[in-house]
């Protein structure tokens, strides 16, 4: 028998609203550990890549992929110069001031990935290819993961600052 819903579907939605929720901090303006900078974009590129191999792949759906995540991380990269990070050297903790672009773009895959596991519910030809889907969430996890590695590398070398308690 034939569902229109995977367990690959399920994991892809799940792992994209893990991804959303990693983004609370950058809102909140939390401060929190560097590894936890790369969360984000390690969920997102899960998502995008189970949505990859659940489309009908061939050289020109995974080199269209390969390209969107690229121009996503040059764009993460060039936004992640822009946004001020504190370093407290001491405890290894990072702070931003409250931003707002991973929670759209983490939204953004969590909105494709329902999407795309959602699709076996329409009629054939509804909804873009799943190859679109994979693109377009590849350009969203690219820009956190440009953005991430930016901000890393940047609060690695800040000199110490003390955070005030809140």
């Amino acid at each position: 028998m034939q569902y229109p819903i995977t367990l690959v579907d399920v994991a892809g939605i799940v792992m994209a609203a893990a991804c959303v929720q990693s983004t609370v901090p950058d809102v909140r303006a939390m401060p929190r550990k560097p590894w936890h900078l790369g969360l984000t974009p390690l969920l997102g590129i899960g998502v995008s890549l189970l949505i990859l191999a659940s489309a009908v792949v061939s050289f020109e759906h995974d080199a269209t992929w390969m390209a969107t995540a690229l121009a996503g991380a040059i764009m993460g990269l060039l936004r992640g110069r822009h946004i001020a990070v504190r370093t407290d050297q001491v405890w290894g903790t990072v702070r931003m001031l409250a931003v707002h672009d991973a929670v759209i773009a983490a939204f953004c895959i969590f909105a494709i990935a329902a999407v795309a596991g959602l699709s076996g519910l329409f009629r054939p030809g509804t909804l873009p290819r799943h190859a679109h889907m994979a693109a377009a969430s590849a350009l969203f996890a690219g820009y956190l993961a440009g953005r991430a590695g930016s901000l890393m590398r940047r609060a690695v070398r800040a000199p110490h600052t003390e955070f005030e308690p809140r």
